[in-house]
């Protein structure tokens, strides 16, 4: 049997009340070397507390970003991080991470509005990262000898730092809307549990 595939109808019959799912938030994507989250991680380490206090409803920080308490934990076991390295290393499409912009004054001091600058999605990844730099995670050389970030020399340093990965971008003060968003990241890749969801 012949598939038939039109990219539109040749006549307007089809019924136009059968709406599709709609994006909750609109997304903007910029394409950045991973040199942007290490020098991100590299402001954070210099005055973590200050962070801390203006974002401090976060469960954690990943590369210095604040996670929000409905993100799931930190789940990657070591063979997944020795992947994504590879995939790094090789120069592999990396994907996207996700961050909400938005960001409002709370009602006092410095603290900035929940859900305010958000990683949204992406935390494994950004988390090997940081394990990466701050040599907690090593990883295989071309002979296959674990290396830690501190042994490698700056060629290789800016070889790695010089990868895209990009950064997408939401915008929005809706909860429910970026929980429903961080749900649907990882659909039809690796499915939350139910346990894991953001929205029950």
């Amino acid at each position: 049997m012949t598939a038939i595939f039109q990219r539109y109808a040749d006549d307007e019959t089809s019924d136009p009340r059968i709406p599709m799912p709609q994006r909750f938030l609109s997304t903007t994507v910029s394409h950045y070397p991973i040199d942007v989250l290490a020098r991100h991680l590299e402001k954070y380490l210099v005055d973590p507390s200050s962070t801390h206090d203006r974002y401090p409803w976060a469960a954690r920080f990943v590369m210095g970003m604040p996670v929000p308490t409905w993100s799931r934990g930190l789940e990657w076991n070591v063979g997944q991080q020795a992947r994504f390295f590879t995939a790094v290393w090789s120069g592999a499409d990396l994907g996207s991470y996700l961050t909400n912009d938005w960001c409002e004054p709370a009602d006092t001091g410095r603290a900035l509005a929940d859900n305010s600058e958000i990683l949204v999605d992406g935390q494994q990844r950004l988390h090997s990262l940081e394990e990466y730099f701050l040599d907690r995670l090593a990883v295989p050389d071309a002979q296959g000898q674990p290396r830690v970030w501190s042994e490698l020399d700056n060629g290789e340093r800016k070889r790695f730092l010089s990868t895209i990965f990009s950064h997408a971008r939401v915008s929005s003060g809706d909860e429910v809307a970026l929980r429903k968003t961080y749900d649907l990241c990882a659909q039809g890749v690796v499915p939350r549990s139910f346990d894991q969801r953001a929205v029950r």
